[in-house]
């Protein structure tokens, strides 16, 4: 930059600090609206106050009116909530300096959803969409004094039976499952579609002010938002830098000068602009960086730090009385998705029916800055059926967890909402990817022109929400794999054929007679090209444009991500499992602990035949086909060992190919965390404890890890590293041990040496030959273990590793460990505790639960082949050691047999 122009940006600053210290109408006026309003019933017979952000469940609790929503059967006994038309009053006194300005709106960040705005019994706006911005002029309506502002909520439940009644056919489905006990056609509106009842969640369908509102005023512009992308360069140019900023003029003819600045880079740009009236979108000079500049990339868990820069921008009007500014967090980072075609082996016939062109298959793997990433995570719904309950605290811990659990992604599922910006905020800074959807899930929509249109409102506005984070891996705007796979069924009996079901479909995802494209017509693909796109999830990835947006079979092993679930079988039986190129989701449920159950119910509901139990489940059959197999009633086991198994089948299968299949390079278990205290797929209970699987899921998902499994009388075993470098003097400490005695039966080291981001077969034996050289009674009185080391040093490179010759329910010589917890001590680190265990014999699956503490352990759920074990304890909150000692407890598999 010349003298002049850093003279010009120095003098330009000190205006801005001027301003800000002198003049009194420096900044737009904004008036924050939230906090308290009043919220009335239809009737009036109900009238309290409630917070803003919020909604009327949540008022009506914190008034006493109702107990609290998640207690018992308390989901359908207050459904009466959603069935009214609620109103939010509040009163404003408004000075005369905002009324003599040029522009005065009132901005909603979130109404959830049909309601009608009104300033002084004016109406001034309505909404149909919780996921637009509104915003509303309210100049000639707003006067010096006392206002009333009102938000008339019309109940979301009858506005999408009428919506639905309107519509000239059926769109399925129409009404949830009946064990889901939720509310119809939630497809006709566009709001939070589990908030209508899931497998896992209640129906709500709340209504309120669901995201902040304020009051702005000013003659010049207010910056609404900023785009930030990044793209490596080339020659001598590593980095090239584009920033959009989306300024809201009040009229035409605005002039003012915008700063655009990255401090950490000390880099400035200026821009003199003249605005029209409206929001428009003003592009500064790409900025462009060399090695000299020394840009830290950002990268996910396990391969680098997650560098964050900040980015500054401020208009100032040119007559130096309004000034608006926005901050954001930005990384340099690139993303692609590659879908490169695979061949198949010479005389391979496995791909009938499929045209001459696709017949080899194409792999599905993304590249962050260029390096192929195998992707571990699970899938995101929302934290809390009532969003005003979840706290930045709340976002921190259930993320921080998965980092924890070694995962680089979360997946933002489509039926749930487009999230905060702390989550954002919170999973860039801990360097989580993000592949997030639209909010489409699980059923046709209306293609209506007033539907598509307010689609294509929503898509803008969330692709500048999203375009203002790092860690973005995909947008999925549609939902056809999902109904092709579950509505086939649906189409005859609703008079829906293939065709039209088709047509409805690609019209949200691409242009139509209709209506302009919501998606891809320019609103989506066109406006961002660094992050890849799919049309769907499950779907064929680029071979499912080619089948006209719909595939034949969106869960084929061959193209794409694909889901799977199938709750009879057995789930230790690695040949039942496919071999996708990406498995974005698979599952199995439990039951939470019952110190989580126990905050929602009373005594005589402590069984799992009870109504409360039953009301709970939301899934037919539930948990029966899964734990029929196994040991009784262990549910966290069973979830535990069968996402174990199936988990680290994905993992081996990153270098192999057979028969065309293979090569997974990402899995995304179902699901991450719970919205209530029920049965679900979460690793995650509400509320954050962690469950057996997650302490599972920390081992499954470590960088490297030794994976034992048997199939057809052998056993195998793998090494699969996500390491950057190679491994090239490895061993597998291989052991037996007896169900009687802390000395190994038998000790093997393996050794092995790997490449860099691969996964490799480094032994194999019989099963029966292994059990004769181990010294094993039968498969019935041993266990093995495995540990990948260093040869070299033996230093531990990953975690130890359990594998089961035959089913637990077969076990033999398991004796009482006589488990106990000798001692408690804090340690240095602050919320540190070390937990001594001692045992009399080997125990299985030992569990450790902390009742009344909040916090997790360095190790849960593990076999214990050792008279003595410390496992560190971190707590959540403020406690002691004689506190956290009398509420913890231990049990083992043992405790289910006695």
């Amino acid at each position: 930059m010349a003298i002049t122009e850093i003279g010009k940006v120095f003098v330009f600053k000190m205006a801005i600090t001027l301003c800000n210290l002198i003049l009194i109408h420096c900044r737009i006026i904004e008036v924050n609206l939230g906090g308290t309003w009043i919220i009335s019933n239809a009737n009036n017979s109900i009238s309290v106050p409630g917070t803003v952000p919020g909604n009327v469940h949540t008022a009506l609790y914190r008034n006493g009116n109702i107990p609290d929503p998640y207690f018992r059967f308390n989901d359908v006994n207050y459904r009466w909530i959603a069935y009214d038309n609620w109103v939010y009053t509040r009163t404003l006194e408004v000075s005369e300096d905002v009324i003599s300005k040029g522009n005065i709106l009132l901005v909603f960040e979130g109404l959830d959803t049909v309601a009608t705005v009104l300033v002084n019994n004016v109406e001034v706006g309505h909404s149909t969409n919780m996921f637009h911005r509104y915003i509303f002029s309210v100049k000639g309506v707003l006067k010096t004094g006392m206002n009333k502002i009102e938000v008339r909520f019309t109940s979301a439940v009858l506005y999408a039976k009428e919506q639905a009644k309107k519509f000239p056919y059926r769109v399925p489905p129409e009404c949830p499952v009946p064990v889901q006990r939720g509310e119809c056609h939630g497809n006709f509106i566009r709001k939070e579609q589990c908030s209508f009842s899931w497998d896992w969640g209640p129906a709500f369908v709340p209504q309120g002010i669901w995201r902040n509102v304020s009051l702005q005023a000013y003659n010049s512009a207010a910056i609404r938002d900023i785009t930030v992308t990044p793209t490596k360069g080339s020659a001598n140019i590593t980095w090239q830098l584009s920033v959009a900023l989306f300024v809201d003029s009040a009229e035409d003819g605005v002039t003012g000068t915008i700063v655009l600045s990255l401090p950490q880079l000390s880099r400035s740009q200026k821009l003199v602009i003249k605005l029209s009236q409206g929001i428009q979108k003003i592009s500064f000079p790409e900025m462009l960086f060399t090695e000299k500049d020394n840009i830290r990339p950002w990268w996910p868990q396990g391969y680098g730090k997650p560098n964050l820069y900040t980015v500054k921008v401020v208009f100032l009007s040119s007559s130096r009385d309004e000034q608006s500014s926005i901050n954001r967090n930005i990384g340099f980072r690139t993303v692609k998705l590659r879908q490169e075609r695979i061949e198949c082996a010479p005389g391979f016939n496995g791909f009938t029916g499929r045209s001459a062109l696709s017949v080899s298959g194409r792999g599905f793997h993304f590249e962050i800055n260029d390096l192929p990433i195998f992707l571990k995570g699970a899938n995101w719904i929302p934290a809390d059926a009532f969003e005003d309950r979840v706290t930045s605290s709340d976002l921190w811990n259930l993320l921080k967890s998965a980092v924890e659990a070694n995962m680089n992604v979360v997946r933002n599922w489509g039926g749930g909402i487009y999230q905060h910006d702390e989550f954002y905020d919170i999973a860039d800074e801990l360097g989580l990817l993000v592949w997030e959807e639209f909010m489409f899930a699980c059923a046709m929509y209306p293609v209506d022109v007033e539907f598509l249109n307010s689609v294509k409102e929503e898509v803008q506005y969330q692709k500048l929400c999203v375009d203002r984070y790092v860690g973005f891996i995909i947008i999925r705007p549609s939902y056809c794999g999902v109904v092709t796979m579950k509505m086939k069924k649906l189409w005859r009996p609703t008079g829906i054929t293939p065709v039209l079901r088709s047509q409805d479909t690609t019209r949200i995802i691409r242009r139509n007679q209709v209506s302009p494209t919501p998606i891809e017509g320019g609103t989506l693909e066109s406006e961002d090209k660094s992050r890849p796109f799919l049309s769907s999830s499950p779907s064929n990835g680029v071979d499912t444009e080619k089948e006209g947006w719909v595939a034949k079979n969106p869960n084929s092993s061959y193209w794409g991500d694909a889901h799977f679930y199938d709750y009879a079988m057995d789930c230790w039986n690695v040949s039942y499992y496919p071999k996708p190129r990406f498995a974005s989701e698979y599952g199995f449920q439990s039951y939470p602990s019952f110190e989580t159950l126990a905050q929602v119910s009373v005594e005589k509901d402590w069984t799992y035949n009870s109504a409360f139990m039953d009301h709970r489940q939301h899934h037919a059959d539930g948990l029966l086909r899964e734990i029929l197999w196994l040991v009784g009633l262990i549910f966290i086991v069973t979830q535990a060992q069968c996402m174990k198994t199936e988990t680290e089948h994905y993992r081996r299968l990153q270098s192999e190919l057979i028969k065309g299949e293979g090569r997974t390079m990402g899995t995304i278990y179902w699901q991450l965390n719970s919205i209530w205290q029920a049965p679900t797929w979460s690793s995650l209970e509400y509320g954050g404890r962690w469950k057996m699987l997650h302490y599972f899921v920390k081992d499954f998902f470590a960088p490297v890890i030794a994976s034992p499994y048997q199939e057809g009388g052998m056993f195998r075993l793998w090494v699969v590293s996500d390491l950057v470098k190679p491994i090239s003097r490895g061993a597998v400490s291989l052991k037996a041990w007896s169900w009687s005695s802390f000395t190994p039966l038998y000790s093997k080291k393996v050794s092995f040496n790997i490449k860099r981001q691969t996964s490799k077969q480094v032994y194999e034996d019989e099963v029966e030959t292994l059990l004769q050289s181990s010294k094993c009674k039968s498969a019935r009185h041993c266990v093995f273990t495995v540990k990948p080391v260093d040869a070299s040093t033996g230093q531990d490179l990953g975690p130890t590793n359990v594998f089961y010759p035959t089913s637990l329910s077969e076990v033999e010589g398991i004796s009482d460990p006589k488990l106990k917890i000798v001692k408690v001590a804090r340690m240095p680190q602050k919320g540190e505790f070390s937990v001594y265990l001692e045992a009399q014999s080997p125990a299985c699956y030992v569990w450790l639960v902390a009742k009344d503490v909040r916090g997790r352990f360095s190790d849960n759920g593990f076999l214990l082949i050792e008279p003595s074990k410390t496992v560190i304890f971190y707590s959540w909150q403020d406690t002691t050691e004689d506190e956290l000692e009398k509420n913890l407890y231990i049990k083992s598999l043992y405790d289910l047999y006695a």
